[in-house]
Parts: structure tokens; sequence; C-alpha cells
């Protein structure tokens, strides 16, 4: 275990729920990172025996028997409404007094994936703000995988589009792979705090004051949120020499998926960290400024926010950076989709479970995929997949139509705010 060590107390005001697997271990890094509300939530029990967080903040949906969900987010999604008033009381329970929810998922699993829109929608009905981080597979997962993950997006991206979900942040493990070249005994932990890394960096400066140039205080950071559509955030290091080229370029190579066209943008944050001697000096007021022009040069009438602090840690200056609002980038979605092309027929041959469970428009790229042109989204799920038998002898079969679910009215909680979106599950 390797903790960061960090004033703990500015870390307590969100909470971070990591949902199946791969969310689970981005769940571990937060509170490793210092974040004192971190749960875990699993159908698969021994994903859970193995994260380092507290047992009083794990949560397992038995809906295999603490199996899993075998890479089939429906399994979960369709029993849903038989857990969804358990999962409400324990997120409720562990969310009083935070000012915004994070949720953590693997998009091509199958717990994180059919979780990651039920999690959403329960802390929507709380009234609590909530993002989520949602990470791309890797390009040697199997097709099935890569159909989870398309599919998985669709209905997150359709929330997000409402600023239902938001932030939105998609993370390409392959990007980060590539970046940080990992070893297979410790493989996903540098990636997950790269990720967490950044940010925790703006959760804990925008409660601090600057004695600089600028700060990016609570409110920005709010407004930063909760613009909708997809974010990308990153961090880079900024050298003595620094020209527009040289940080243009540090800008785009650094966020952790690729593609974005940071025009499309309605909001971004920019902190910039630097030693007391550095930040004194006037090159160094030259070059932040210099990074600040350029960056805001990148907004086309979206809002901007900065913020310059002290880092004794920062060798010379470092950025910690953040676009929201984005468009979502095609050519690693497209990438993907050809993936899914080739090996889609093998597959159905395969898995009976997706002869008619699959509903990823391979001809249409990502334009017809995520756009439907009207600016709302709707997203319906198509049935017929098998039933699924759980050691309790329950059934969950998408072909059977949803029992209507008796809500319970949550407890009023002091944080809520005004006309918070609601987040909408399509149709199973």
């Amino acid at each position: 275990m390797v903790t960061v060590n960090v004033d703990a107390e500015l870390n307590n005001n969100m909470l971070v729920i990591g949902a199946g697997e791969a969310g689970g271990r981005i769940a571990q890094e937060f509170s490793y990172q210092g974040f004192q509300r971190v749960v875990a939530i699993n159908t698969a029990k021994a994903d859970l025996e193995g994260l380092d967080i507290d047992e009083g903040n794990k949560f397992m949906i038995p809906v295999t028997g603490g199996q899993g969900a075998g890479k089939n987010p429906n399994v979960v999604r369709n029993a849903a409404d038989t857990f969804y008033d358990d999962l409400l009381k324990f997120i409720q329970t562990k969310s009083v007094g935070v000012e915004y929810v994070v949720v953590c998922i693997g998009g091509g699993g199958g717990s994180g994936g059919g979780l990651g829109t039920v999690i959403a929608e329960i802390v929507s009905e709380l009234g609590i703000p909530v993002g989520m981080i949602y990470t791309l597979p890797l390009m040697n997962e199997s097709t099935l995988v890569f159909v989870n993950a398309l599919d998985n997006l669709k209905e997150v991206h359709a929330n997000a589009s409402t600023a239902a979900i938001s932030p939105l942040i998609i993370v390409d493990n392959n990007k980060l792979v590539s970046e940080f070249s990992p070893t297979a005994a410790n493989f996903w932990a540098p990636l997950n705090s790269a990720i967490v890394t950044v940010i925790r960096k703006f959760n804990e400066y925008s409660q601090k004051p600057s004695k600089f140039i600028s700060a990016l205080d609570r409110q920005d950071l709010k407004r930063l949120w909760s613009t909708g559509g997809t974010c990308a955030i990153g961090s880079f290091e900024i050298g003595e020499d620094y020209d527009d080229e040289k940080i243009q370029q540090e800008v785009y190579s650094h966020f952790f998926m690729d593609g974005f066209d940071l025009k499309t943008a309605s909001a971004c944050g920019l902190i910039i960290v630097g030693s007391e001697e550095a930040l004194q000096t006037g090159q160094a007021a030259k070059v932040i400024n210099s990074t600040f022009d350029k960056v805001s040069g990148y907004l086309e009438g979206g809002m901007f926010f900065r913020g310059v602090y002290s880092d004794e840690n920062v060798k010379y200056l470092k950025a910690y950076i953040l676009f929201n609002g984005l468009v979502l980038p095609s050519e690693h979605i497209d990438d993907m989709m050809k993936q899914v092309r080739a090996g889609y027929s093998k597959m159905k041959t395969q898995q009976n479970r997706l002869d008619d469970g699959v509903h990823v428009d391979f001809g249409s790229g990502v334009g017809g995929l995520f756009n439907d042109g009207g600016g709302s989204k709707k997203i319906v799920r198509k049935h017929g997949q098998p039933e699924y038998q759980d050691q309790g002898g329950g059934q969950y079969s998408s072909s059977q139509p949803r029992a209507p679910r008796q809500q319970q009215a949550p407890k009023e909680i002091n944080n809520n705010p005004t006309n918070t979106p609601g987040v909408k599950r399509g149709s199973r």
C-alpha cells in the first residue's frame, strides 16, 4: 500500500464509488490519495475482498451468489429493481454532507458496466451532483468487452449530454499504458494514480487561497464540473524555455484520451503550481501568462478558470488541466467499432446470449451511434437476451417486462442543489 501525504480534510467533500473490478481499483487509489469517503460495489465477492477498503464501505449485490456478472452487464441491469432500494440506502448513508459524487467504472465489464447508470440514477435521486470516470478497454481485449464498452458508453454519454452526469471523464487505458509502461506485477496502480492525482489536485487547490496571479475557487470548480458533455483531463511539466508551440504539444499529448477538439469545450480549468523560488521570478510569470494565453485561445466563448499555487515538490512549474463540455472524440471510438465489426460474426456464433442483445449500429460510425441530431438522447435497449438463472433461483431476463419499483423517498440532505437533471436508464 502506497499512500500520498495530503490534507485529508480537503478530500472529505466528495464520495467516490467504485463499481466493478476496474472501478473498485480506481476507488482504492482515491483512498490511498487521502479521500475519506470511498466505497466499492460489486457482484463478485472475490473482487471486493481484494480491495484495501474498509469492509463497512463494501456492498455486494448477490445476483449470482457472489460470483460476478461474467462480462454480462444485463445480469445486473435486469436485477436492478430487486436490489435498488438497498443500494439507495447504502449510498444515502455514505453520502451525507458531500458536495458531489464520482462513480468509477470500467466500461467493458459486467458489474461496472451494468451498475454505472444505476448508481448515477440513485445519486441523482438524492439530489447530489454526480460525475463519472469511464475507462475504455485495452485494444487486446475480447470483442465482447468492446461491445460492452460501446453499449454502456452510449447510455452514459446520453446522460452526460444533458449534464445529468457531469463530468464524464473518459480514460483510454491504451494511452496510459503507452505513457507509463507499467510492469506486470504493478500494472494498474500507476495508471490509476495518474487519473486520481489530477482530480485530487483540482479538488484540493480549489479549497486553498492563492497569493499569486489568481485562484481557482470552489464555485469555479463546481461550474467546471457541471457543464455536461465529455471531459478531458491531464497534467504536464512546464520548462523555462517554453514557447507557444511547446505548450500546444504538451496540452494535447497529456490528456488521458486523444482526439478531442478543444474548440468544442464549454469550460476550461488550468492550475499551475511551482516552487516559491520559481514563482518569484519574472521568467516564471512570463511562462505562466503565455500558457494561460495559449490555453484560453482554444476556447471559443467558453469559460476559463485559472489558478496559481506554490508547491515545493515541483522542480519548476507543473500544469493540471481540465476541459469540460467537449464533443466525444471519434477516432478511438471508430477504432473500437472496427474491432467489434471484425470479431462480431465469430462472437455471435459462440455467444448465444448476444444473439439479439448487441445493438451497436456498426455501420453508422460515431456520428450515428452517439448523436441523433435532436439534442435529446433517449436510449432504448433491445430485448431478447436469454434468461439468467442465479444460485438463489431468481431469473433475470431482459425479454421480460420490468416490474414497477416502489421507490422510497430518500431522506432529505442539507446540500441538495436545485434543478439537478435526472439520470435516465435505458428501457430493458
